[in-house]
């Protein structure tokens, strides 16, 4: 596998467990969050983190296969009359 692709899958990896353990301590373990002036904009930001980091993965995984760019050629059939 491709060094770059790799530490990029791990990058998104990465900031998607960093979100969903946010959201997880922000949804199910409130006692340890302490004070927040603006919850709900935390609650946005870990969001917005998490479906990036999804989007991201997804689109490096359709587009290229272990690094190396995958090439989709749609073939349009002609009527033949």
């Amino acid at each position: 596998m491709n060094l770059l692709f790799n530490a990029t899958l791990a990058h998104y990896r990465s900031r998607k467990a960093e979100a969903l353990a946010n959201l997880d301590l922000y949804f199910n373990h409130s006692v340890g969050i302490g004070e927040h002036s603006d919850l709900q904009e935390e609650l946005t930001k870990w969001t917005e983190v998490l479906a990036t980091a999804e989007d991201c993965l997804k689109t490096l995984e359709r587009n290229f296969d272990n690094g190396a760019i995958r090439l989709e050629v749609h073939t349009v059939q002609a009527n033949a009359a």
